[in-house]
């Protein structure tokens, strides 16, 4: 039976970073203003260029982080800490093989894990044993576990579904979302296959070696679930494109892509019941798209009782959106039964990321046209 876990949103959650790479160092970003009840204790990375350096060093721009030193370990971060942790905010790799071990130590010393790997959205769907055995792991500790990031877990799922809580009798969905990957991290190259030649993308997603972008048939599942969309199938294929001309990868490892090389990946998803397609998902992930005459933007189309079509221009950020998703978690991942939870059963509105209540000033202060506040600690 889940652990029930009561923790107040006035609560000072105390996090580790597991991973202080592109994604870690924009959740960096995202605590230096907001989430006054979120305190980072400590921080994991075993790239040997960080390990060993104090955090303060990377990220001098960030408040009460002094003293925090960037272990090479989980262990030696955790024997450093003198009040221990509650949620790790793990941002490392993507596919189970290679972050069950990283999950399973976080779980075992009693951590609430948010990752943002794309595989811990709705594991359950392809990897049922996996998410079996870091379920039950997290029961025995009392701890929860989630994935949590822009996409999957936003903006073909949790924007959708918010959308179609205004309407009724779904019966089509189409999702497009087109954005600029330029300076994206080497954990996403390697699986989704940006800077290969054509040839190779077509040999390494046939051998399952790169799998593009992971997460769409996770959303495609989990939108057909919450709303009652009978499908039988999903299936999924990928294009590519180069360029004439050099094209900046924004990556340190990469760096300029000469002609010839992939530099944007179209990817499609469809959830089909019989030769028909219900839902639909197209992702558009170029270098510098503006090159392309790309507009970044994300579309959404439901088709029900009311027609709801909706964008957001530009797109969402990929990496900051996913840091600030991620962060918004924190809390929730506290207060979740244990065991593995999903972001889309987390509060709708998010973190309260002042720490505080609006309450009337005074006895009157309240009158037509006017009301003046005051803050009030939660």
């Amino acid at each position: 039976m889940a652990v029930s876990k009561t923790v107040s949103e006035a609560s000072t959650a105390r996090i580790i970073l597991y991973g202080v790479g592109a994604l870690g160092s924009l959740v960096m970003r995202v605590l230096r203003s907001d989430y006054p009840t979120i305190k980072i204790v400590g921080a994991v990375d075993s790239d040997p260029m960080k390990a060993g350096r104090r955090l303060q060093d990377l990220f001098p721009d960030n408040l009460g982080i002094e003293g925090i030193m960037i272990s090479g370990t989980l262990e030696g971060c955790l024997a450093s800490l003198e009040d221990g942790t509650d949620v790790a905010l793990h941002m490392t790799e993507s596919k189970p093989a290679a972050i069950e071990d990283q999950l399973r130590k976080l779980l075992e010393a009693g951590i609430n894990v948010v990752s943002a790997a794309e595989s811990m959205f709705h594991p359950s769907l392809r990897h049922a044993e996996f998410t079996r055995r870091l379920h039950e792991l997290a029961v025995s500790r009392g701890v929860s576990i989630t994935g949590a990031g822009i996409n999957p877990g936003y903006i073909f799922d949790a924007v959708p579904l918010t959308l179609a809580r205004a309407t009724s009798g779904v019966t089509a969905i189409t999702l497009t979302r087109a954005i600029d990957v330029t300076g994206t991290g080497p954990g996403d190259i390697e699986h989704v296959g940006y800077g290969l030649w054509p040839d190779e993308f077509r040999q390494k997603i046939a051998a399952g070696s790169i799998v593009g972008h992971m997460g769409m048939p996770e959303s495609i599942a989990l939108l057909a679930e919450r709303l009652n969309i009978d499908i039988d199938a999903i299936e999924e294929h990928w294009e590519t494109e180069t360029a004439s001309f050099p094209v900046d990868s924004g990556d340190v490892s990469l760096g300029i892509l000469e002609p010839g090389r992939v530099v944007g990946i179209r990817q499609f998803a469809e959830g089909k019941r019989g030769a028909q397609t219900i839902i639909s998902m197209s992702l558009i992930m170029y270098y510098q798209p503006e090159k392309f005459g790309i507009e970044v933007a994300d579309r959404i189309d439901i088709v029900g009782a009311h027609h709801v079509r909706a964008s957001l221009v530009p797109a969402a950020l990929s990496l900051f959106g996913a840091a600030n998703v991620i962060v918004n978690c924190v809390h929730d991942a506290l207060a979740a039964p244990a065991g593995f939870a999903n972001v889309l059963n987390f509060g709708m509105g998010g973190a309260n990321r002042g720490g505080f209540t609006y309450v009337l000033a005074g006895d009157d202060a309240a009158r037509p046209g006017r009301l003046a506040l005051a803050k009030s600690a939660l």
